[in-house]
């Protein structure tokens, strides 16, 4: 993300929601503020505990035998998989599979599927997913909140059921079923390759990103996850294959104080690309941070390494946000140009996490092709005090 000398922002301000939407606020104002009670009290007994128990940051910490800094990350238990899998005790935890599927027919169609867990006074489990029609733009969508955890005990993994909904993994094998507002969807996934941990540049703890002051994350993925399975759209059968993102991120992190930027790229060239842009309610950076993968492994990348300049908004005709969605990233390996399939993409959750999000299919051009998916979080929040 870049901004001007005088610190000023690229993004859009929040400007507010229509009259329809007010009554919309209305109707669901008290389980809403039963989540953001939840949510509020979560982050906060997270950041107590960090303040107790974690290790100075890196910055101005204390340093090793060899002068070098000690990194709060170091202090956390390692990755382990497939024992990590499975839900944690931590403050926020979510668990994401997106991707584009190919039908037999042509067609292609886009979706996404995510289950959030909240750990305050009382656990909370919400479950979202969206399914895109990439013929028409048609986009579909649903969304669930329980107290508790609806989760199958498994050795190696985990198994959400809620509402006739299930996402479960076994290891590398995955299943994700869901009907909603007259779709449904149901896909079996495999992964062969590697797990993708992320970690910043220079870092020695892979699968743990330090947000700083809003928190520590552990974060992997397996970027390419073979999928079949089917659709059914308009009362038709559609079997549909193709390649799934999965994403695994859990700490005692503050949601609330930044948002930000994501793309999970398939490129042509068989690389896979994850980028995470945060920034503050200002618009300022925060962090920038990077992974390319390929068959040799996967390479953090700098910040310095990183160039995103933002492009056209869009701007939602329900909410009233404006969203950045075309993107131009310059990377060592390239220079490409992000465009959205559909701009409609914002996916309102007010009724189960309260809050709002763009969520959709890209098109990638330029040093090579691809595709896969963003998210933009936090515009919402964007210049309100």
């Amino acid at each position: 993300m870049k901004s001007d000398d005088k610190g000023k922002s690229y993004y859009g301000r929040y400007r507010g929601r229509g009259s329809s939407r007010r009554k919309g606020w209305r109707a669901y104002a008290g389980p809403l503020l039963a989540v953001i009670a939840v949510l509020v009290a979560g982050l906060y007994f997270a950041r107590e505990s960090d303040q107790e128990a974690a290790p100075t940051a890196a910055s101005g910490g204390p340093a090793d035998a060899a002068g070098k800094p000690v990194e709060r990350t170091a202090a956390l238990p390692p990755l382990n998989l497939p024992a990590d899998d499975a839900p944690h005790g931590s403050g926020m935890e979510w668990w994401y599979y997106s991707g584009i599927l190919d039908a037999k027919t042509g067609n292609r169609y886009a979706f996404h599927v995510a289950v959030f867990v909240a750990n305050g006074l009382v656990k909370h489990t919400v479950m979202h997913v969206a399914l895109t029609d990439l013929q028409n733009g048609r986009r579909f969508s649903g969304q669930s909140r329980t107290g508790g955890l609806p989760a199958k005990s498994t050795t190696s993994g985990f198994d959400f059921r809620q509402d006739g909904w299930q996402v479960a993994a076994n290891g590398n094998a995955h299943v994700v079923r869901a009907e909603f507002e007259g779709v449904s969807l149901a896909l079996n996934l495999n992964d062969a390759g590697p797990v993708v941990a992320h970690r910043a540049a220079g870092s020695a703890t892979p699968g743990l990103l330090d947000f700083g002051k809003s928190g520590i994350s552990y974060y992997y993925s397996r970027p390419r996850m073979a999928a079949q399975g089917e659709l059914q759209v308009a009362g038709r059968q559609i079997p549909v294959s193709g390649d799934v993102w999965f994403d695994h991120q859990w700490g005692d992190f503050d949601v609330l104080s930044f948002g930000w930027n994501w793309f999970a790229l398939h490129l042509a060239d068989g690389s896979d690309v994850m980028l995470y842009d945060l920034f503050d309610s200002d618009g300022r950076k925060v962090l920038t941070s990077g992974t390319v993968s390929t068959a040799k492994g996967a390479v953090p990348l700098k910040a310095s390494e990183i160039e995103l300049t933002p492009g056209r908004k869009w701007t939602s005709p329900d909410t009233k946000i404006s969203y950045v969605v075309e993107w131009n990233v310059k990377l060592p390996s390239g220079t490409y140009s992000i465009k959205p399939f559909v701009d409609d993409s914002e996916f309102e959750a007010q009724q189960t996490t309260a809050n709002v999000y763009w969520e959709g299919p890209v098109k990638v051009t330029g040093s090579t092709e691809g595709q896969g998916f963003m998210e933009l979080s936090g515009y919402e929040r964007l210049g309100r005090k």
